[in-house]
């Protein structure tokens, strides 16, 4: 009985142990890049670590606690369904209930870890008439597209400013932004989920893609309010968000974004005695994100009409 005890507190443990790195998959504070000197030679290296995350990954911490949690109520169960089956219901089933309930919950955590179950299903998303960006990106994502202007005229940008929510929000203050979407880009897994991306091992960020009037706000601007909601010099942390997937970056559509992100790049380090280790790169597909993103902070009662002065409060 006191080993059975402890297989449950242990499987308590595992499960709690998941859910906390679902939401919260943390790495270390030291980068695998080498200290850049120039803004070019950070490029270069950011590409090289691209490249290298594209190949194998060791199983993400969720993953490995799931499992646990499924091997621990598979030996609870190798034990007591033989004996109820001999004996007859002669002790609590309780007990037998719990090992179901864990070998159930870590299958299901499992299959949406690998993407198995809860697609997202992108002709479902929200659309321009509540000024979101989803249901076209989800088409432009679908086709494999990387775009540079929407079918009316308006320019694309992509960005990523750590979680999502908050980002969107900064950016549907912006007079001249037409429609935004949150989502996922720059990894090696092709249309992942929410609980893929935040293993930390598909090379996803959360980013924000949206579309602007380079006549009412210009994209050097843009590039300017993103660095403005970072810190800039930290790596892979955005506020309390820690991960890959919070990797804070402006990834250009054009050679002509690519040049004046590169200028607001310069600018912002020229601010800062540390390294700027904000990402430049070309845009990548670009996934939405499951419906209860898209505008988050909106839905939940912050004010998101231009140039609205309240703080962003980015909850979860």
């Amino acid at each position: 009985r006191r080993i059975h005890t402890c297989t449950y507190m242990l499987a308590v443990v595992v499960a709690a142990a998941g859910f906390a790195a679902r939401a919260r998959t943390l790495t270390p504070e030291s980068s695998r890049w080498p200290q850049p000197h120039t803004l070019a030679r950070r490029r270069q290296l950011q590409v090289a670590m691209l490249e290298e995350e594209a190949g194998p990954s060791l199983p993400s911490i969720p993953t490995v606690l799931y499992t646990a949690l499924g091997a621990t109520a598979v030996y609870g169960l190798s034990e007591k369904v033989p004996r109820l089956l001999s004996d007859g219901p002669s002790e609590a089933l309780a007990p037998l209930a719990l090992d179901v309930f864990f070998f159930g919950f870590a299958c299901v955590s499992l299959a949406k870890g690998m993407g198995l179950i809860g697609k997202i299903d992108y002709a479902a998303l929200d659309g321009r008439d509540v000024g979101s960006l989803a249901k076209e990106a989800g088409a432009w994502a679908a086709a494999g597209e990387v775009p540079t202007q929407s079918p009316d005229g308006f320019e694309v940008a992509t960005f990523a400013g750590g979680c999502f929510w908050g980002t969107e929000l900064h950016f549907q203050r912006i007079p001249g932004v037409v429609a935004t979407c949150v989502g996922y880009t720059q990894g090696g897994v092709p249309a992942p989920t929410y609980e893929q991306v935040c293993s930390g091992t598909t090379g996803h960020t959360e980013a924000l893609q949206l579309l602007f009037d380079p006549s009412e706000c210009s994209y050097e601007s843009l590039c300017a309010k993103l660095l403005s909601t970072v810190d800039p010099t930290a790596r892979n942390r955005v506020g309390n968000d820690r991960g890959t997937q919070y990797r804070h970056g402006i990834y250009s559509h054009t050679p002509e974004q690519a040049e004046a992100a590169r200028r607001a790049l310069e600018l912002e380090q020229a601010k800062q005695s540390a390294p700027v280790v904000t990402e430049m790169l070309p845009a990548r597909v670009f996934y939405p994100a499951e419906n209860y993103h898209q505008r988050y902070l909106q839905k939940g009662g912050q004010n998101a009409a231009k140039n609205a002065p309240e703080k962003v409060r980015c909850y979860g």
